[in-house]
């Protein structure tokens, strides 16, 4: 299935799969499982699609996250005031967000059919690094 994959040249493949996800993923492709959705009406339709990507080894790879797992959180902080302006290795999911970024590009942002979201727990100092990352991936 990985062949498909980069022969097709994915950016994300979705997939109720768990097996054919993991795949994906060992192949190095940004890959998510799809469930049912909700059997209720609760949900609000909309004309945007609404992306929330988590950061740390999801858009950005593992480097600082692991830092601070096997060394703490101040380590993690020294580590990137030390690297503020280089920005982060890219994650798994990184290319789908630069391809939807370079979407957004072609509209209006209050037209834009996609809303990108980024959610971290980084705070200051870390933050600046994460910003400088997005502006070097013209993000």
């Amino acid at each position: 299935m990985a062949n498909y994959l980069e022969g097709f040249n994915v950016d994300l493949f979705l997939s109720k799969s768990n097996e054919d996800v993991g795949t994906a993923i060992d192949a190095g492709f940004a890959a998510a499982m799809l469930y049912d959705p909700p059997q209720n009406d609760s949900i609000e339709m909309t004309d945007k699609v609404r992306i929330a990507f988590d950061a740390d080894a999801v858009l950005f790879s593992e480097e600082s996250e692991a830092i601070y797992k096997t060394q703490g959180l101040e380590a993690f902080y020294e580590n990137e005031r030390q690297n503020v302006n280089k920005p982060l290795q890219e994650g798994p999911f990184a290319k789908l967000l630069i391809a939807l970024s370079k979407m957004q590009k072609g509209f209006e942002p209050a037209n834009a059919p996609v809303r990108i979201a980024i959610v971290t727990a980084r705070n200051s100092p870390a933050h600046e690094r994460v910003i400088k990352t997005l502006r070097a991936w013209d993000v």
